[in-house]
């Protein structure tokens, strides 16, 4: 039997040189166990483009599966071991209460799911999702006080002026763990992050400019909470699909259709079907 490699570099969160360990992102508690396929925004963008597919119509029986679940060696193993142990019991309660009443709602369509949820730590599960962020983000995105804010349980010395955190219900055809993308919109540029797998996604953004108005519902007052304070929350969660590889685009696969047709019939005057 082959000995484990060993895998080296910079702790995502200490920011030492050191062993790392494997991080599951989302934790391995929240359905994030079975074999995922890891896939390459290059080669989707090559079959996307050059080949006229759209996003779900994509092989990606090519790309490499991960068998463990989501994730990678991001953290030292007292990071790991730290903020899984402080953060990931709280928000692994409320991410199976709110995948529970999605149970509850089964086959129906909804747009949001409404529901209060009872005794939850709300600083516990703002933390665990920007450990998240950080494990997927090298460098703690530029933000050194992020190392100290993970690092005490405690400590609630947050910068809520530039960071906003949204929540959605996870749906549509694929799955997005998006490092830090810049976007240029009508509001200006947009600079978010996007975890988006089974059953909820969170979008971070970044200095948003004051009137652009993210879809998702924000859930950065979270981070007002201590770290032992318990609370009732009544939050209304919409439902968001994820059918193209980009953060923050949560187009339906008609919508994308719709738009995909547009472009083709405006191009040199020609038509050409996509079916």
């Amino acid at each position: 039997m082959s000995r484990k490699q060993k895998s080296y570099g910079i702790c995502r969160i200490c920011g030492e040189s050191k062993e790392l360990t494997f991080e599951h992102v989302p934790p391995e508690t929240v359905f994030n166990k079975g074999a995922v396929r890891n896939v390459d925004l290059d080669a989707v963008m090559k079959e996307t483009v050059k080949k006229n597919k759209l996003p779900w119509e994509v092989n990606y029986r090519n790309a490499k599966i991960q068998q463990r679940g989501r994730g990678g060696f991001y953290l030292c193993s007292n990071c790991n071991s730290c903020t899984g142990q402080w953060y990931v019991p709280g928000y692994s309660r409320f991410v199976h209460a709110i995948q529970g009443a999605m149970g509850q709602v089964g086959e129906q369509k909804y747009e949001s799911l409404g529901l209060t949820i009872k005794n939850i730590k709300p600083l516990q599960i703002f933390k665990q999702v920007m450990t998240m962020f950080c494990d997927i983000n090298s460098g703690l995105m530029g933000d050194d006080s992020l190392k100290g804010y993970l690092l005490d349980k405690a400590n609630r010395s947050f910068k809520r002026d530039r960071y906003h955190l949204y929540a959605h219900i996870h749906a549509g055809a694929l799955e997005r763990m998006n490092g830090i993308m810049v976007q240029a919109t009508n509001y200006g540029i947009i600079t978010l992050s996007e975890i988006s797998t089974y059953p909820l996604g969170f979008t971070l953004y970044i200095d948003k400019p004051r009137n652009y108005k993210p879809e998702g519902v924000e859930i950065t007052a979270f981070s007002e909470w201590d770290y032992e304070d318990e609370t009732d929350v009544k939050i209304i969660i919409p439902k968001l699909e994820c059918n193209t590889v980009f953060s923050g685009d949560y187009r339906t696969k008609e919508e994308i259709m719709e738009s995909a047709n547009g472009e083709v019939q405006n191009s040199e005057g020609a038509t050409k079907d996509l079916g």
